[in-house]
């Protein structure tokens, strides 16, 4: 009967987590947040639908070692790279001061180190996967916030590992001395070190084997192992679960095959994942909630003020704009999910009384609640703030000394590919610029290509008109944060009513708001991707390049109408490239050993065996248009050929060598041409 009320305890964990991510995706919320509160209705402390309280924990910490595995398959320096020096930077301080400032301001009330540095860090946390999703989901991922709260949320990510560690070796309850603490970081230190080389000399070899059985449920089978098997090492050790298995992850992620790894673990991931954070609300007393409400409250908004405040003014200091800070900040002011893995080690360790750790899970959950409001009014809120350039208030005046003279210039809004590109083109072709991104490491790239470029964020009239907007004739954005480059638009067009805006934009949804802000040409992203791709498979078919072209014209035409006012109908369109279909040209090219050769095109006789015929020939850099019945061809002719597509495509079949004769050909003409 026991297992019947496991397995019972298993099909309303399922059910519930299927209804949750419904009921999350319909109302707009986290599935995170929705997953805390279901665990707080299922409880023990709620509606009691769930027996097996312990079951449900020990699937949650096969849930935390998972994501560990994963994070540390995916660990990438690469990703961390692209913040740059100074993000980096911007999330080590933040790591560290907010660590040290909670810990530092409990113990001068008395609170001890331990348990000061453990809420020091649960508090330091961010959610990763609330923030990552709100800003995927809005495109901002390129941004300059996205690419800065990505680099924050990594850097936090490896932080708990420290952390882990730390309360591994001083939350047993006993003050240990220096040569104590030294020791069992020693031992930490060569387990870790240990399980790393034993790893990276077998794992290689017992991947290579299970590969070879080219059986995907063996590799993940054999990727479950791994992580596991060395999460129960580590812990063997007397280090953490989730420590060894974020250095499977890492020994993993050398292998050729992590990607296959990680894609088969994944949905074992996301469901203990899910497990983890229903056990996470199973935890919680909604009883103690109603009677603490007013702490909740309190410990929630000292938090959210906290965090962003901390982040806001390290941001600015690194001299990264107002905007930038304050929407950073927002983004990063609540406490994150690996938080509650600290919370749940620190409820085994005993470094939190019963009251205050049910206060900091709800407060907690709380400040989850509020993260994609904040994230939603943080560009607003940020639009009202003066644009104060860190680097002092000579730079405007700098940049305004060397654009004055500039006119009808093109401003190129963001240096990422695309501006790099025009700003190549530009620079061959002679024809004046200047580049303005809020990206220092951007700016130094350009300027080390020899371009013209300022740091700036053009999402404000000062900066605009630094760089000469009010004189320019166009001005392009590639900019990839929407309300900067809502707003950016707005200003142009006010200063400057003549400018022609071109806009780099990832959605055709976007093409209408940006136009009725001012933009004269909305380039979407996924259309042009679309275009390009049917293309290159028309290619493919060998279609002439002119249809292929009629047929882009079209499409465009159809995708654009609404910034057109074309008094022309799709019907008329269709009709002129079917007309201009029936009729193409294309060129050939004469190799050695088409039977073309040293021939007149009268004793060729293309004509009657395709039904094409040649209007061209180019040789020697000189083209001979409308040749005569007795022009003789020679090696490295390029014949160009007027006829249909059906027939070109013969025509160049027979100067190839290869006979094909039409159904109905042309009338063959007597010998006398």
């Amino acid at each position: 009967m026991h297992e019947f009320l496991i397995l019972k305890d298993i099909v309303i964990l399922l059910f519930t987590l299927i209804l949750t991510s419904l009921l999350s995706h319909r109302i707009k919320i986290p599935a995170i947040i929705g997953f805390i509160v279901v665990g707080v209705i299922i409880g023990p402390f709620g509606i009691g639908l769930i027996h097996e309280k312990e079951l449900v924990e020990v699937m949650a910490e096969i849930g935390v070692v998972l994501l560990l595995f994963t994070i540390g398959i995916e660990f990438s320096l690469t990703e961390i790279a692209k913040v740059g020096t100074r993000g980096l930077t911007v999330a080590i301080l933040q790591v560290g001061l907010s660590t040290l400032l909670v810990a530092g301001l409990l113990y001068l009330f008395k609170v001890p180190v331990v348990e000061a540095f453990f809420i020091g860090f649960v508090i330091t946390l961010s959610s990763t996967a609330i923030v990552l999703k709100l800003y995927m989901e809005a495109g901002e991922m390129e941004s300059a916030q996205g690419r800065l709260c990505l680099g924050t949320l990594l850097t936090q990510d490896m932080a708990i590992v420290p952390m882990v560690l730390f309360l591994q070796i001083f939350g047993s309850g006993s003050d240990p001395s220096l040569v104590e603490a030294g020791k069992a970081l020693g031992i930490a230190v060569l387990a870790v070190a240990g399980i790393i080389v034993a790893a990276y000399y077998i794992v290689p070899l017992f991947l290579h084997q299970v590969v070879r059985l080219r059986s995907p449920e063996v590799l993940t089978m054999a990727g479950i192992f791994i992580c596991l098997g060395t999460a129960w090492l580590s812990s063997h050790f007397g280090l953490s679960l989730a420590l060894g298995a974020f250095i499977a992850g890492i020994v993993i992620s050398e292998s050729e095959y992590s990607h296959q790894i990680t894609a088969t673990v994944m949905p074992f991931r996301d469901i203990f994942n899910s497990i983890f954070f229903i056990s996470i609300g199973m935890l919680i007393r909604f009883d103690s909630m109603l009677e603490q409400w007013l702490p909740i409250i309190i410990l929630t908004a000292i938090i959210i003020v906290f965090k962003s405040l901390l982040i806001f003014i390290i941001t600015f200091v690194m001299r990264y704009p107002l905007r930038i800070a304050l929407i950073v900040g927002l983004s990063l002011a609540q406490v994150g999910e690996f938080s509650f893995v600290l919370l749940k080690i620190g409820e085994g360790l005993q470094l939190m009384e019963q009251s205050l750790y049910q206060i900091f899970l709800s407060a907690i959950v709380l400040s989850m609640f509020f993260t994609p409001l904040l994230i939603k009014v943080a560009p607003g809120l940020a639009t009202r703030l003066p644009n104060l350039i860190p680097r002092g208030g000579d730079v405007l005046a700098d940049i305004n000394a060397r654009t004055s003279s500039v006119i009808n210039h093109v401003i190129i809004a963001g240096y990422g590919l695309i501006g790099e590109h025009l700003a190549t083109v530009l620079q061959k072709t002679g024809i004046s610029y200047v580049i303005v991104d809020i990206n220092h490491e951007n700016v130094k790239k350009a300027k080390e290509a020899g371009h013209i470029a300022y740091y700036g964020d053009t999402s404000y009239a000062e900066v605009l008109r630094s760089v000469g907007v009010a004189a320019a004739k166009i001005i392009v954005f590639t900019i990839a944060d929407p309300a900067a480059l809502r707003r950016g638009i707005k200003i142009a067009r006010e200063i400057n009513p003549k400018l022609h805006i071109i806009v780099r934009t990832k959605y055709m949804g976007e093409i209408a708001a940006l136009s009725e802000l001012g933009a004269d040409q909305v380039i979407p992203e996924e259309f042009e991707t679309s275009v390009e791709i049917f293309s290159r498979v028309l290619k493919e078919y060998k279609i002439p390049g002119n249809i292929i072209q009629n047929q882009i014209d079209l499409v465009r035409f159809e995708g654009y109408a609404m910034l057109r006012g074309s008094s022309l109908t799709a019907e008329k369109i269709t009709a002129i490239t079917e007309m201009l279909a029936a009729s193409t040209s294309d060129s050939f090219y004469l190799e050695e050993g088409s039977p073309a050769i040293s021939k007149s095109i009268r004793s060729l006789n293309l004509r009657y065996d395709s039904g094409a015929s040649i209007i061209a020939v180019a040789r020697g850099g000189k083209t001979r248009t409308n040749p005569p019945p007795d022009f003789v061809l020679d090696k490295g002719d390029i014949l160009v050929l007027l006829g249909s597509h059906e027939e070109i495509l013969v025509a160049q079949d027979i100067l190839k060598g290869e006979e094909i004769v039409l159904e109905n050909q042309m009338p063959r003409p007597d010998s006398s041409g």
